[in-house]
């Protein structure tokens, strides 16, 4: 049968055309860089960003060696996974072929060259040096960068126009990655043999269930077996439902191929995430030629309807499905090497922060399967894109023809995933060339060889064009989808787009990112923090150099001149992280609530997708998630605009009240809400209603009119309760800037039982702080909320997620003192913290007073 031998040992590397000895390799695969950090040859600020001495890498060339046993005589072909990217392969002194494309693996047959005893050798070519040998046309000089000459992410190579500040992923200057970034193995395979196979769990109208089977390979076999079966619920064990059918292929002079339908009676419904249960069937396919099992493939799918009445306005298993996510960029950028436990981190915060969607941007890495597993797993739905990027693409035949390789393979081995919703023909390559009033070379690829594609070989999946893409122009919001660069562009239809596929804004990350990140100080003497007319940058200059200047980041912040100057640096990462929350609010609750004039297209936008979900250096720009994953008030704002279920204010020509219901079921309860007075925490109006709101709708609960006039330094709450009592949604809302509210000092108190956390105030909470640290260190902590405001008298209870099994919880409002709380998971003992100790207060310099100079404490 076919086995697969991955070759792990036996690894080594050194630089080509140095006779210095060859470098061990302790884990493969290994990219150049993490075996140079292995051997400490390469300093540990490298891996945060500081690649100046690390250059050398992409500018030279190196050799890696493999020396592995073999069995001579047996049909064998050599995969490599991932190779970054123009390697030379040569294998028993003879040269086997070269690869150079980074998003397609190669693969050579080498059955007459197996030996017992075998060595295998990669030349790695520069990159840098590769580029310059590329065709080059005079006509797209100003339209295409060079490196897109070669197929490499275009963020690896040097910017064509060198600026202060990081580059556009955020490494200083830059960093060009090489080597080996996924397994290589030895495949043993028997002449009976699947090369090509889609598998479709699909569910028709009237309920049935369908498993498809079109697979084609070579050999004579006998006959072919499909077993499907679901687990069982109780997670014992216990087998499921399940079924076995036999078929015998239809042979012919060029080998074998079947298509066959299995009907499946009402099978157990995969849903996203929010809406039911992720069930999946196992199912295995196995080849058999004269009693033995020749090869076998093992797969999951899931049963699932998905219809799109407009584009992304989506009916999966017949309910309303609203997309809300984020664009993933790479998880990291030191090495293009997978990282499981970083992908566990962030699925954790995607399900924390009430996603449903992931966007697979153009502009990064193709990732593994076990990626793809876990969205299935947990309901995460997958927006596609092909590996196209920002601005026009060499419109050569050599480009094109490794493009539709690319989609090929991509398409063929992902299509089965029910995670999978959409493909994408790149991240902004048809609005780059708008903006730059470019030629958009290259346009075939995505408007006529990626849909081709799609359409022959998933043809139930729908294609998107690009992103953005729909209407008059590319970014055009009243059509397709949009990227919200209104905060350096203005455009007409902006309020109300069909659908959101990066909203952005700049803001730091916390501080013990950023102290760690930055060279200097983060408050460097003569920095004041003030808005005025002279000052060139709103950031320290040790922040904006680890922003890239050409995208503009110092000017996507939001409106942070709303909030108090900033007086250290505690102040000054609030403030913008205040603004970009205020931002993600504020066009989060309007795009949810919808435009309700007949002439506004788009209604209630389709979905939203924060840009970008993650850093993969450490930088200062846009990220919800910061390059140590930790969350900030990004991503927490980012949480509460996708609930499920979101009770806001629309703050026009009058005050209403809505409930947004993109849940999987009806919204009914009790809905009170009111005004009350900041700093007095005097309720002034309170008002209570039944409700019920269908599912996938926005309902208008009330027109606050009748409240007529009030005081500014009051504030809007709203607390909706099921019909068992429990809080489903909370609303707190201003009407006046933060800059001319004054807050109280509210006293917080804390209990803790086991990995929960009751916070209770006596007094009105504005951003409630919850950090954490364990034996001196602050990183690793996820908190179910966080950064969020508390009415007097609110108990709210909040779980530590992740795997922090002790330490120290400190809780503050933001313009309040410090209590900390000792934690313990196993510790499930009540216990109460009240008094606590008190540290100083931001904006004060001072112990304990527990307000600033704007702010005023309670009576």
């Amino acid at each position: 049968m076919k086995t697969n031998v991955e070759l792990k040992d036996g690894w080594s590397l050194k630089k080509a055309g140095e006779d210095r000895e060859w470098l061990s390799v302790g884990n493969m695969p290994a990219q150049v860089q993490d075996i140079l950090y292995d051997h400490g040859l390469l300093p540990e600020e490298f891996r945060l960003g500081w690649c100046e001495k690390a250059l050398f890498i992409g500018e030279s060339d190196w050799i890696y060696r493999c020396c592995f046993a073999g069995e001579k005589g047996r049909k064998c072909r050599l995969f490599f996974g991932g190779l970054d990217t123009v390697a030379d392969i040569w294998l028993n002194g003879r040269k086997l072929g070269r690869s150079e494309d980074f998003y397609l693996p190669a693969e050579f047959e080498v059955s007459d060259l197996l030996e017992e005893n075998n060595t295998l050798y990669l030349h790695f070519i520069s990159p840098i040096s590769y580029m310059g040998e590329q065709e080059w046309k005079e006509k797209w000089n100003g339209s295409v960068l060079r490196c897109k000459t070669v197929r490499k992410p275009i963020h690896d190579f040097p910017p064509e126009k060198m600026e202060k500040g990081s580059s556009y992923q955020g490494a200083v200057p830059y960093f060009t990655p090489v080597g080996v970034y996924a397994p290589v193995s030895l495949v043993y395979y028997e002449e009976e043999e699947i090369k090509e196979d889609f598998i479709q769990a699909r569910v028709e109208e009237d309920g049935r269930g369908v498993l498809s089977i079109e697979m084609r390979g070579t050999g004579r076999p006998n006959h072919l077996t499909v077993r499907w079966n679901f687990p069982s619920e109780d997670g014992n064990g216990t087998p499921g439902r399940g079924k076995m059918q036999s078929f015998g292929p239809e042979v012919n002079g060029y080998g074998w191929s079947i298509r066959e339908e299995i009907e499946v009676e009402d099978p157990p419904l995969w849903w996203p995430r929010g809406f039911g249960r992720q069930n999946l069937a196992d199912i295995c396919i196995e080849l058999w030629k004269n009693g033995k099992v020749c090869d076998r493939l093992l797969k999951r799918a899931g049963f699932r309807s998905a219809v799109m009445d407009v584009p992304f306005a989506y009916r999966i298993n017949g309910k309303k499905v609203r997309l809300f996510g984020g664009s993933l960029d790479p998880l990291q950028g030191y090495t293009h090497c997978y990282q499981p436990e970083r992908e566990q981190r962030l699925f954790e915060m995607v399900e924390n922060a009430n996603m449903n969607t992931l966007r697979i941007w153009g502009e990064g890495i193709p990732l593994p399967d076990a990626f793809y597993d876990e969205c299935d797993r947990r309901g995460i739905l997958v927006w596609q894109e092909f590996f196209l990027g920002h601005g026009a693409y060499p419109d050569s035949q050599k480009i094109r023809e490794l493009c539709k390789k690319e989609a090929e393979f991509l398409v063929r081995r992902l299509r089965h995933h029910p995670s999978l919703l959409l493909w994408c023909g790149g991240n902004e390559t048809l609005m780059g060339a708008e903006f730059q009033g470019c030629c958009p070379y290259g346009k075939e690829i995505f408007l006529e060889d990626f849909p081709e594609i799609a359409e022959r070989l998933d043809k139930d999946r729908y294609y998107h064009p690009n992103s953005p893409y729909g209407g008059e122009w590319a970014n055009d919001p009243r059509a397709g989808d949009l990227h919200t660069y209104d905060c350096v562009w203005e455009y007409p239809y902006k309020s109300y787009p069909n659908f959101i596929s990066e909203h952005i804004r700049t803001a730091p990350p916390v501080k013990h990112s950023l102290e760690k990140m930055i060279h200097g100080d983060i408050w460097p003497k003569g920095f004041t923090g003030l808005v005025l007319d002279d000052s060139s940058n709103s950031m320290p200059d040790t922040w904006l150099e680890r922003s890239h200047i050409s995208a503009q980041g110092q000017r996507k912040t939001g409106d942070y001149w709303e909030f108090y100057d900033a007086e250290n640096a505690d102040d000054l990462i609030y403030r913008f992280g205040a603004a970009y929350g205020k931002e993600i609010r504020r066009y989060g609750e309007q795009v949810r609530i919808g435009s309700r004039e007949p002439e506004v297209y788009s209604g209630r936008s389709k979905g939203y997708f924060a840009c970008k979900l993650v850093d993969t250096w450490p930088k200062v720009y846009c990220a919800a998630i910061d390059f140590f994953q930790e969350g900030y008030i990004p991503y927490y704002s980012l949480k509460r605009v996708f609930s499920p279920v979101l009770l806001c204010f629309q703050k026009e020509e009058s005050i209403r009240l809505w409930c947004v219901n993109d849940s999987g079921e009806e919204a009914a309860g009790s809905v009170r809400y009111g005004l009350f007075h900041i700093v007095s925490g005097q309720i002034q109006k309170v008002k209570e209603k039944k409700i019920s709101v269908p599912q996938g709708d926005a309902v208008l609960l009330d027109d606050l009119a009748d409240f007529r006039f009030f005081s500014k330094d009051c504030a809007l709450f709203a607390v909706l309760c099921n019909e068992k009592g429990n809080e489903v949604s909370v609303c707190i809302d201003y009407v006046d800037i933060e800059r001319h509210l004054k807050f109280p000092n509210a006293g917080l108190k804390l209990e803790m039982c086991g990995d929960e956390l009751v916070i209770t105030a006596d007094k009105f909470a504005r951003c409630v702080q919850i950090t954490g640290e364990q034996d001196g260190n602050p990183f690793g902590w996820l908190f179910s909320d966080n950064y969020f405001d508390m009415l007097p008298g609110q108990r709210k209870t909040v779980k530590i997620l992740g795997d922090k099994e002790y330490g120290t919880i400190c809780v503050k409002a933001q313009y309040g003192s410090c209590e900390k709380i000792p934690y313990n998971r196993e510790d499930k003992t009540d216990g109460t913290y009240i008094t606590g100790e008190r540290l100083e207060t931001a904006g004060t310099g001072q112990q304990g007073t527990g307000y600033r100079k704007n702010a005023v404490p309670g009576s």
